[in-house]
């Protein structure tokens, strides 16, 4: 098994190689701090000394030049040599060991990869579901959860650092919903800042709410019929662009929406804290796709009635499933234009509009 864990970590460099041209300067530092945690075996509230995590970083980026061009290798199992794309393979023949693995394209095409131990294997509306443990061999990318055919995956590890971050970030300390979420699980954010080890129980189970949460959305997506052709082809022709981020995160939208998703989990649940958390940590385009939760949230807060809730979820998707057709039409008759006058057509035809 130490070998495979070696061939993928080698992977994953060669991933992560890859991957770091594609954030933004804030987005690259989170995530490369969030990598050397993992890599020292730090908890996700302590932090590195910073002459070693600079350093650390040095060395990362003169590695990193010597794999620009390389591609993933192949991995060798028990005497087979596998893609290291071949994921359903692969895995069948892991799972003995108790571990999963994931290989795919993140933002911009990059590839990525990741190993870790398998908690928990679930199987829920045709889909496998793979709830990962202590992680042997991950990259830059690390995104708490994915899908990947009919496979999702969650990485409570990654999620874990994501989670303290959110909850560590400054600007998010004054943010209304934020606030009422804590308010709702019984903390106190300065408190638990200054103390984190004192409230792990505290955090173990938001991490597991949120787990859950994260889960729905990925079972949204893959039930979700809109834009399943046209996003692979969009972010193909149009990467780093307005008009991916845009439709990615309209997908985003309409997983959460819909009747598999998210909101729907919340709504069976009545689960204020999450509804608060959602809605606090709407990431870019999202608060201008889905304005009609947070006055519906609002609304809930004086009425107590859940009702006010649904009946936005339920317009939101009726609108942005409407949007996602009018995309799928205006991509199939401008598909064969050029990329310039396709990229700057949609955004005038659907983000403009946003005020955006």
């Amino acid at each position: 098994m130490l070998d495979l864990v070696q061939q993928v970590q080698a992977n994953c460099q060669i991933a992560t190689a890859g991957q770091v041209g594609y954030y933004s300067l804030c987005g690259m530092l989170l995530r490369l701090r969030q990598l050397y945690k993992w890599e020292q075996g730090l908890q996700p509230w302590q932090e590195g000394e910073p002459q070693e995590v600079l350093a650390w970083i040095a060395q990362q980026e003169e590695a990193w030049n010597d794999l620009a061009e390389t591609d993933l290798q192949d991995l060798q199992w028990q005497g087979r040599r596998l893609d290291p794309f071949a994921v359903v393979e692969l895995n069948t023949l892991i799972a003995s060991e108790g571990l999963a693995y994931g290989a795919g394209f993140t933002h911009g095409l990059a590839p990525m990869c990741f190993l870790g131990e398998l908690w928990e294997r679930q199987q829920r509306l045709g889909l496998t579901i793979f709830i990962l443990g202590p992680e042997l061999a991950r990259d830059l990318d690390a995104a708490p959860a994915l899908r990947q055919g009919e496979v999702v995956y969650l990485r409570t590890e990654p999620l874990a650092y994501y989670l303290w971050d959110q909850l560590a970030d400054p600007t998010r300390q004054n943010n209304i919903f934020f606030q009422v979420a804590l308010a709702a699980w019984g903390l106190d954010p300065a408190a638990w800042l200054q103390k984190p080890e004192r409230y792990e129980d505290a955090f173990q189970a938001l991490l597991a709410a949120q787990g859950e949460a994260l889960i729905r959305h990925e079972i949204g997506e893959a039930l979700e019929p809109a834009l399943q052709a046209t996003l692979p082809e969009i972010v193909q022709r149009l990467p780093h662009s307005k008009v991916e981020r845009w439709v990615r995160a309209l997908k985003d939208a309409l997983a959460d929406l819909n009747d598999w998703g998210r909101l729907a989990h919340i709504l069976e649940r009545r689960d204020l804290p999450e509804l608060a958390l959602l809605l606090a940590w709407r990431p870019g385009f999202y608060p201008y796709l889905v304005p009609e939760l947070a006055p519906a949230f609002w609304d809930l807060q004086k009425t107590r009635d859940w009702e006010v809730i649904e009946t936005a979820r339920r317009t939101a998707l009726q609108r942005l499933r409407q949007t996602a057709a009018q995309l799928e039409q205006e991509w199939a008759a401008l598909a064969a234009r050029d990329t310039d006058t396709l990229q700057r057509t949609l955004e005038e035809r659907f983000i403009r509009p946003l005020g955006l």
